[in-house]
């Protein structure tokens, strides 16, 4: 199963990195540009006059309430696209923000290009309906997640959405083949770093999970799976 199938399947998760969409040849239509970690690339409400392909990096997705609160909806890595939406609508802004997570580097393409290129190419439009119908199960899930659950069991299943999508075998054990920060995890959950922090070390202690060389290791998934999908 590729990295795409995988996302694209029940458990799917808000953190998209190395994935196996083919955008060519939009990176030829582009500029190239170096982002800085903590750099803005766009703000919701601006006018969306470009959409950018992830080469490498990790950039930030959220929308902000009246009072100033931040909701993440996704960590795009590499090879994802942000800034897509109204290609269809004629949307005439982001209906989000974009901030680089880590320094990252990114394609930088007029909307107009995309558009016309859009117009004979049938499957970069394919690749690009993928990606918009991905990011819509995305933001199913979370809705779901956010009504439903505790934030113990929300970082339980983001776990386990990361270890189906990015987990690795190691003799009779998975581990996330992908590092992240308590901070990324908690914008992910919606919860606090210290939240995040503390359910990760209680997890540790009572041997659901271990952390080894930077990744994190499931150490007994069917309690992880009875944590995180399970109502008190």
């Amino acid at each position: 199963m590729t990295k795409t199938e995988s996302a694209n399947n029940s458990s799917v998760t808000s953190w998209l990195e190395g994935l196996a969409f083919q955008w060519h040849p939009l990176p030829q239509l582009g500029q190239k540009l170096v982002i800085q970690k903590h750099a803005f690339i766009f703000f919701e409400n601006q006018p969306n006059d470009f959409v950018y392909l992830v080469l490498n990096g990790r950039i930030r997705l959220y929308v902000t309430s009246l009072n100033g609160v931040e909701k993440t909806i996704a960590i795009i890595g590499k090879n994802g696209m942000i800034g897509e939406n109204g290609i269809f609508d004629n949307a005439a802004s982001y209906n989000h923000s974009a901030i680089a997570a880590s320094k990252a580097t990114l394609i930088k393409i007029d909307r107009k290009k995309l558009e016309e290129t859009l117009k004979s190419n049938f499957e970069l439009t394919r690749q690009v309906l993928l990606w918009v119908n991905l990011k819509m199960r995305i933001m199913s899930s979370q809705l779901l997640q956010l009504s439903s659950y505790s934030a113990t069991q929300r970082i339980c299943h983001t776990l386990l959405q990361l270890v189906d999508t990015y987990g690795l075998k190691n003799g009779e054990k998975e581990f996330i083949g992908i590092g992240f920060t308590h901070q990324e995890l908690a914008n992910l959950v919606s919860t606090s770093r210290v939240t995040a922090a503390n359910t990760l070390k209680n997890l540790e202690l009572t041997g659901v999970i271990s952390k080894q060389n930077g990744k994190y290791v499931i150490e007994d998934k069917a309690r992880l799976i009875s944590l995180g999908t399970h109502h008190n």
